[in-house]
């Protein structure tokens, strides 16, 4: 007998043969796909390091003692360098169910220049572009933080502290003096500060700075800056550390760019791009650094080194977190149309990275480069960069960001986020939109009410670029019209050598620790030019400049939808919608021209559940009228939109005309007429009937009777 011709014709071995080849396929499909996803770690507890880095305590008044002893190079034209990213259009993450998060939480809203989010509580000047002698930069990288008592700002040309009440400079330096003690010469920290990053720490109490110096590596630095407790106007601890030796060990001639910076009650965290020396992107960094030893002033320092952690992309935005949360969140650009959320645990010891989940948001296109926005008075347009994420706020269980987008009709727009990082999903999003301008450059704030603010710039074909800010009440989920924080002065053109008319690289907009519900935001904006002579020429020189501004949410909605209509040359009549149902009242205000101020014409107020008014109060022939109106609250007005109308011009009278015409009498409202009315309109009539009178009699008496031939 053939035992091998017995073992294939054997019936009931041949099933059991069948279903164990598949049971081998399936496993070893398994094997291999666990084999791939095992690959790939899912956390990381980086490395630790500790050593003794470059250190300074100083005070500015320090610093410019120092000042006569050192010579400090003043770079002409100095252009910080724009690097762009790679996109990974196959990123990968854990994506939770369900993945799809909602559309647009509501239809694009048509913004005005004028307050129809909350109005200013305070408005004054920043720092501005460096006189022509004392060196020029673009971009300024607006950056700036508010305390209890001062705001901060901190630019790629200076470093300076304002008074919040008054808005005076109160200590001012250049930001290379500001870090210059930690070493100026090449490949020392502050050889080309730039970079700059600040936040108001509330949990200590301080205000943490971050600066990146060098250009190249080897001689890359992360500089890292905490104020004394009391506030910034006293020493401030510096330390520097070597960004492109990683875990202290290896050394690649990679260098730092485009810095994160986050806080939350245990540690700072501080994330950038790694870029090669031909300025191809390598890998993303994180340094995790304990604040106690900070806030100490100890020296050697430790922190965890994460290079390339597992999942991570380039322009990753750590959490200024609010509160006590159960991690550091990361934020950055995921796969397509998604959001990359990783986080940090254990933060109160040794810190574990975790693979990051993806967040499914509005479909947008992730681009290197967006389209210029255009200005008035200039063909050249403002460089708007990318879409990388700008920062990030963790409050109240929820995560917020924004960054820059191309909209449908190829206009730059702001698009914002709020996810709930426990669950990946999005809890609410939009897009702040105008029909004419563009908007970039936006950065975030969020209050104890979770009520966001954002600030950001804005152009267009007929706005010289001006800083604006808005805010997105939870209530609505939605961003309230745009307001007017600064308006552009001049056309803007600074390329230096570097081709691009930069602008940004980023903005400032935060919550005051002292109410927790008002808003700072700091935004860049194009000032009126500087003449200045090079050799036999007169230059016309383009500047920057950047403003403060503090408003705060009302306790109700403003006015929506205000439309104006002229019905004569004296009278003309507002209507609105009201949206609110504690309003105390309303103001309508009215000025004279677009340089007019407003002023109030509802004094009382009118009362509330009202939404239409007719003003008849000195309309002048020929004149252009601005009108807004406001819904009181016990904490403030709530703005509507901007409307104008402009009354006709009186028709000059005719030559040779003895008088005569038409009288035309209106009055307002539909009731009957009033007693004085009708008195006002007999006097009036009294000559034309008396006149009247005069010629009945006149006539009478030239009659003469015809007697009849048979009387």
């Amino acid at each position: 007998m053939n035992p091998r011709r017995t073992f294939h014709d054997n019936r009931v071995l041949r099933p059991f043969l069948r279903w164990i080849a598949h049971a081998v396929v399936i496993l070893l499909a398994v094997a291999g796909s666990g084999d791939s996803a095992g690959s790939v770690p899912t956390t990381s507890t980086g490395a630790q390091v500790t050593k003794s880095v470059p250190f300074v305590r100083e005070s500015i008044d320090e610093i410019r003692a120092l000042g006569p002893t050192r010579s400090w190079a003043v770079p002409e034209g100095r252009t910080i360098p724009f690097h762009r990213i790679p996109r990974r259009s196959d990123a990968t993450g854990d994506a939770l169910s369900p993945l799809a998060g909602p559309a647009l939480s509501a239809p694009f809203l048509p913004s005005s220049p004028a307050p129809s989010a909350p109005s200013l509580d305070s408005s004054f000047t920043g720092l501005g572009n460096p006189p022509h002698t004392e060196g020029d930069v673009i971009p300024p990288d607006t950056m700036g933080a508010a305390g209890p008592s001062h705001l901060v700002s901190i630019l790629n040309s200076d470093f300076g502290v304002f008074d919040k009440t008054t808005g005076q400079v109160l200590q001012k330096s250049s930001l290379q003096s500001f870090w210059g003690s930690l070493g100026t010469a090449p490949g020392e920290p502050a050889n080309f500060p730039f970079d700059p990053k600040i936040l108001y720490d509330q949990h200590s109490g301080r205000f943490i700075a971050v600066t990146l110096g060098g250009k190249s590596a080897p001689g890359s630095w992360v500089m890292i800056a905490i104020s004394p407790a009391f506030g910034p106007t006293g020493a401030w601890y510096k330390w520097a550390i070597d960004a492109d030796l990683d875990n202290d060990v290896q050394q690649f001639n990679n260098f730092a760019d485009f810095p994160g910076l986050g806080v939350d009650a245990f540690n700072v965290y501080v994330t950038a791009n790694m870029f090669s020396g031909a300025g191809t992107g390598q890998y993303s960094k994180v340094w995790v650094i304990p604040k106690a030893q900070l806030l100490a002033g100890s020296n050697p320092i430790t922190w965890f080194e994460f290079r390339d952690p597992p999942g991570s992309d380039f322009t990753m935005q750590p959490a200024h977190t609010f509160g006590t949360a159960a991690a550091e969140y990361i934020l950055f650009e995921g796969a397509v149309n998604r959001l990359g959320v990783a986080w940090f645990d254990n933060t109160s010891g040794t810190p574990v990275w975790n693979f990051p989940r993806q967040v499914l948001v509005t479909p947008y296109t992730s681009a290197n480069a967006l389209p210029g926005a255009p200005q008035s008075g200039d063909a050249n347009t403002i460089d708007t960069a990318d879409t990388r994420l700008l920062n990030v706020v963790y409050r109240n269980g929820s995560v917020w960001t924004t960054h820059n987008v191309a909209g449908l009709s190829g206009k730059v727009e702001v698009s914002w986020y709020r996810i709930d990082p426990s669950a990946s999903t999005v809890l609410s999003q939009g897009r702040i939109v105008d029909p004419a301008r563009w908007y970039y450059y936006p950065s975030i704030g969020v209050n104890q009410d979770n009520v966001a603010a954002i600030g950001f710039s804005g152009s267009s074909p007929d706005e010289f670029v001006g800083g604006y800010y808005t805010i997105i009440r939870p209530s609505s989920g939605i961003a309230d019209p745009v307001s007017l924080l600064k308006a552009g002065e001049a056309p803007y053109v600074k390329f230096f050598t570097s081709g691009i008319n930069r602008w940004g690289d980023f903005s400032a907009t935060v919550v005051d620790p002292i109410d927790d519900t008002s808003f700072w935001t700091l935004q860049e904006y194009a000032m009126t030019h500087e003449t200045l002579i090079d050799g036999n020429n007169v230059v016309d020189r383009s500047r920057w400049g950047t403003w403060w501004g503090k408003f705060h949410p009302t306790d109700v909605l403003p006015p929506t939808g205000l439309t104006v209509t002229l019905d004569n040359a004296a009278q003309v009549t507002l209507r609105w919608t009201d949206l609110t149902t504690d309003e105390t009242g309303y103001l309508v205000e009215r000025k004279a021209g677009t340089a007019g101020t407003f002023g109030v014409l509802t004094t009382p107020p009118l009362p509330p559940n009202t939404f239409t008014y007719t003003d008849i109060v000195g309309l002048v022939a020929g004149t252009t009228y601005y009108y807004r109106v406001g819904a009181i609250g016990s904490t403030g007005t709530a703005y509507s939109n901007e409307v104008s109308v402009t009354t006709p011009v009186s028709p000059p009278p005719s030559e040779g005309d003895d008088g005569g015409g038409c009288l035309t009498i209106s009055r307002p409202g539909s009731g009957p007429p009033s007693a004085a009315s009708l008195f006002s309109v007999g006097i009036l009539l009294l000559p034309a009937f008396a006149l009247g009178l005069r010629r009945f009699f006149r006539r009478q008496e030239r009659t003469v009777r015809i007697r009849h031939p048979l009387c």
